[in-house]
């Protein structure tokens, strides 16, 4: 082999090794990738507030419901990765984490009814008879067509608890940052109970979220004190976050008359239209109680049996007035969109109006939503500059524990909580 040809093939492997790293790594979010998938929400089944995880082995069950456009059955299909606690593949095969096959049809849907966009809504529910879990962990569902299993349309993201811990938690406005002004301190305590764990400080991987956001999550925590089955997480500078705002609100449960905070509704075909009040900075402002769902949305229409069916979809305009702000990008923030920061949620400004704008396709309900500054070159985003960070906030912060041994191929997950701060109201 000539000098030229090995060097080729060095080169060749170095680049398969690099995207084959890259893809090994790549992290399982819920988001959409199809603009005919609409309502997507991932939950436990019969309770309105949830976060999306149950039991191993218990009779709970997860629920993705999601809405796609147009008319009459689509042939969805779903295949389940199971993951690390960062959301990565995990080394286990179906087989390990599975009783049941993979490429399943979704079969449970219903046509709208009586709405001036038609849809189907869509119900899967895990486990079931043909799915069931082996361990606990996280788990990523992603949906295709029938007819092209490499085109992911949607992916939803849930996890499998089983209960080997108890997490104490608590929030403080008091931190080595500021004290009862902008930031909270998120302090736990794990009793690991019989579960006998070696080393802490490697073993087990903690993920503490705030209102479920994916971008500003914390882990790689050490602990403070461990004493024999209690291991402590107080005063970690890295628990620090900033305070934020309660959540804004919205509501169209009706194309007949204005919801709150909507201040104008018209039909132009084929859509109707909502447009909101336009919303003001608060990041000036004196803290003001609301008593929000920490960014969620539940689908709800007015004089209707089932939103699911019922609900219709209208465009919604949402504006903030404000200065062009340099430097960075604003995005609407909640779980209606997945809380993702891409191109859905980008807002752009208006010179003219002075103001930034977005307009969404959304199925009546009631929202929470918030804006969020992204600095250029940051994946992070910040409520400071719009909403503002206020000690008082009601936030829910929601500690995930996984334990992983050295040897294990997988984050078994041990103990979830989650916990609201009840700070003093002036």
């Amino acid at each position: 082999m000539n000098t030229d040809m090995k060097v080729y093939n060095l080169l060749f492997l170095m680049l398969f090794a690099f995207f084959y790293q890259v893809n090994a790594q790549e992290k399982y979010f819920t988001s959409v990738n199809n603009k005919l998938i609409k309502n997507l929400q991932v939950k436990v089944t019969g309770q309105k507030i949830s976060n999306p995880y149950i039991t191993l082995g218990s009779s709970e069950k997860i629920e993705i419901d999601f809405d796609g456009l147009g008319y009459g059955y689509t042939g969805y299909t779903y295949s389940i990765v199971h993951c690390n606690g960062d959301w990565t593949k995990s080394q286990l095969t179906p087989v390990e984490y599975l009783d049941g096959f993979q490429g399943l049809y979704i079969e449970d849907f219903a046509n709208s009814i009586g709405t001036t966009s038609l849809y189907s809504n869509y119900r899967l529910f895990l486990p079931n008879k043909d799915v069931q879990f082996k361990v606990s962990g996280n788990y990523a569902v992603q949906v295709y067509k029938e007819t092209d299993p490499s085109n992911i349309i949607f992916t939803a993201c849930f996890s499998i608890v089983e209960p080997q811990i108890s997490i104490a938690a608590s929030i403080d406005g008091n931190t080595d940052i500021d004290t009862h002004q902008n930031h909270q301190q998120v302090n736990f305590n794990i009793n690991t109970r019989n579960l006998s764990i070696a080393y802490p400080q490697t073993d087990l991987k903690i993920f503490v979220y705030q209102n479920n956001r994916r971008d500003n999550f914390v882990t790689n925590l050490q602990p403070l004190n461990i004493q024999a089955n209690d291991i402590s997480y107080y005063h970690n500078r890295n628990l620090i976050f900033p305070a934020g705002n309660e959540y804004r609100r919205m509501e169209f449960l009706s194309n007949k008359y204005n919801g709150m905070h909507v201040e104008h509704i018209s039909y132009h075909r084929p859509y109707y239209n909502v447009e909101l009040m336009t919303d003001q900075k608060r990041s000036n402002a004196t803290y003001e109680y609301d008593q929000d769902q920490d960014g969620r949305f539940f689908s709800r229409c007015s004089r209707c049996s089932d939103p699911d069916t019922e609900g219709d979809y209208c465009i919604v305009h949402f504006a903030l007035e404000s200065n062009e702000l340099p430097e960075g990008d604003i995005y609407l923030n909640g779980e209606f969109l997945n809380n993702e920061l891409n191109e859905m949620s980008k807002m752009s400004y208006n010179p003219q109006a002075k103001r930034y704008e977005k307009s969404l396709l959304l199925k009546q309900g009631s929202y929470n939503y918030q804006y969020l500054f992204v600095p250029s070159g940051s994946s992070i985003g910040e409520t400071a500059p719009i909403e503002g960070n206020y000690y008082q906030t009601e936030n829910e912060y929601s500690i995930y524990v996984y334990y992983c041994p050295m040897g294990a191929r997988y984050d078994r997950l041990i103990g979830v909580t989650s916990v609201k701060n009840e700070m003093p109201i002036n």
